[in-house]
């Protein structure tokens, strides 16, 4: 019969095993491993579907897949700045194909079947779901209307998986001549849950929720198809509504759509793209729940302090 010692013995050395597993991966992932987003520029000509591309991320991300290759259908809800991008993109000197929609995402009335019927016969092979977004105040949600308190949900959570609903079909379709990868940009707020950011991180939890669930469909009810989907736990990047200036930690839009489209392919449901925030991930975990819902809360504070400055 094994002792105590024994027994401690054993349980150490396997969680060693399992960090230095850890630690190898994180390795690979982020400094090794080759990118595959090439992988997904098959059939016909291929196109990537990017919401919230007016701006941001969205918009960064949008021209590191068009430098890749893939032709685009960009969302937006501001016309004047989605059309910007469009012409930004159309004037490089590679002549592919960018289309283009209009819809605010905080809408839950819209005719989903109706706005993307002009893309029905495209070949999409990609989706990344940018849009998203929750007003920085120092409101609880008592303070906030039941108006407001829609539109963060419907933004997050409501838009990406009624767009996904409408092009499932469509995206089985694609996948008979290759793979066909479908992305939720999600954040650290949906592990955190920080003060006055509860119904946003609820809803990036329930996206959280959403990737992993339609990647076991395909993956054990549906073994025929290579549709997967991936959730993307992002960490502060510097952008037109994160006003802070750029760092290690905080990666500019144009850094961060490297990291995405960099990792795209890798095969995990649900990751960092970007190196410090997978850092930052494990730290938040290594300090415990109380430790993590203070700190979360100063940087919560110090964000709304910026913003009430800048605005």
């Amino acid at each position: 019969m094994l002792s105590v010692v024994q027994i401690l013995a054993v349980v150490g050395i396997v969680s060693l095993v399992l960090q230095l597993y850890r630690l190898l991966s994180f390795i690979w992932l982020y400094f090794l491993r080759p990118s595959t987003v090439h992988r997904y520029l098959h059939g016909p000509p291929a196109y990537a579907l990017v919401t919230g591309a007016s701006d941001g991320i969205g918009k960064a991300i949008a021209a590191e897949l068009y430098n890749q290759g893939f032709n685009l259908i960009l969302h937006g809800r501001n016309e004047a700045k989605l059309l910007n991008v469009v012409d930004q993109i159309r004037g490089s000197a590679r002549a592919r194909d960018v289309k283009y929609f209009f819809a605010d995402a905080s809408d839950a009335d819209h005719d989903f079947e109706r706005i993307l019927a002009p893309f029905k016969d495209l070949n999409i092979t990609v989706i990344v779901h940018n849009v998203g977004s929750s007003p920085l105040t120092r409101e609880k949600i008592n303070g906030l209307s039941k108006t407001d308190l829609m539109d963060i949900i419907n933004r997050n959570a409501i838009f990406p998986l009624m767009v996904t609903h409408t092009l499932l079909t469509q995206l089985h379709l694609a996948s008979r001549t290759g793979p066909v990868l479908v992305q939720f940009i999600g954040s650290q707020a949906g592990e955190l849950s920080p003060a006055r950011l509860a119904v946003y991180a609820g809803s990036k939890a329930f996206l959280k929720a959403l990737a992993r669930g339609l990647d076991t469909d395909e993956r054990v009810w549906d073994t025929q198809t290579s549709v997967r989907f991936a959730y993307l736990n992002t960490g502060q990047v510097q952008s037109s509504t994160m006003r802070i200036p750029s760092s290690l930690a905080t990666p500019t839009s144009e850094r961060y759509a490297e990291a995405v489209v960099a990792r795209m392919g890798c095969g995990w449901r649900q990751y960092c793209p970007y190196w410090m925030h997978s850092i930052q991930a494990w730290c938040a975990q290594l300090l415990g729940e109380s430790a993590a819902d203070t700190f979360a809360a100063q940087a919560v504070a110090d964000l709304i302090a910026v913003h009430e400055k800048q605005s």
